[in-house]
């Protein structure tokens, strides 16, 4: 099958981690799908609540993401995917973004995308997979944190003197209660 898509829109997708693990003929496949979208400074892209119809790809610019209260959470710039969730659930959006300067980006339609799935298609599943891979570092990130802000700290910092051995031990392996 040929696929008629620019080696440069190949090398852009190529350098990014969720499509790195495409062959250049899958990846030429996949970007059959995808349409050019630019935003003008202030431009929202999506509102936290709408539906997830699709990811993006920055190409150039920057957005910022916002939580549902206004608050910037996050500013992103090229070569980084924004709603990447949409592709896997298509459930609402969870944040809104909109372009923090003048921003070109690549969008990825989900019911292009379910298409692909749905027929089979290597580069979907592959997506997918990496997609999972992503999520799950995000997930144990995420849960190592919140582990952390609810550890209780200790009640007294260990004392330690240069002929404890006890004190080394604890400032080497930690404090234990005893």
């Amino acid at each position: 099958m040929l696929v008629d898509v620019s080696n440069a829109l190949q090398d852009f997708f190529r350098k990014i981690p969720l499509f790195s693990s495409l062959t250049a003929q899958e990846l030429g496949e996949f970007l059959r799908a995808v349409k050019p979208v630019a935003l003008t400074q202030g431009e929202q892209l999506f509102r936290a609540g709408d539906p997830g119809d699709a990811a993006y790809v920055i190409e150039a610019g920057s957005v910022e993401v916002s939580s549902r209260g206004g608050r910037v959470i996050a500013t992103l710039g090229a070569g980084e995917v924004i709603g990447e969730l949409a592709l896997l659930d298509g459930a609402r959006r969870s944040a809104s973004v909109r372009a923090a300067e003048p921003t070109r980006l690549f969008r990825i339609d989900k019911q292009e995308f379910d298409f692909q799935r749905r027929n089979l298609r290597t580069p979907a599943y592959k997506i997918m997979r990496t997609l999972a891979v992503s999520l799950s570092g995000r997930i144990r990130d995420t849960n190592e944190q919140i582990a952390e802000l609810l550890a209780p700290a200790p009640t007294s910092p260990p004392e330690v003197s240069a002929s404890d051995d006890v004190g080394f031990f604890r400032k080497v392996f930690g404090w234990v209660r005893g």
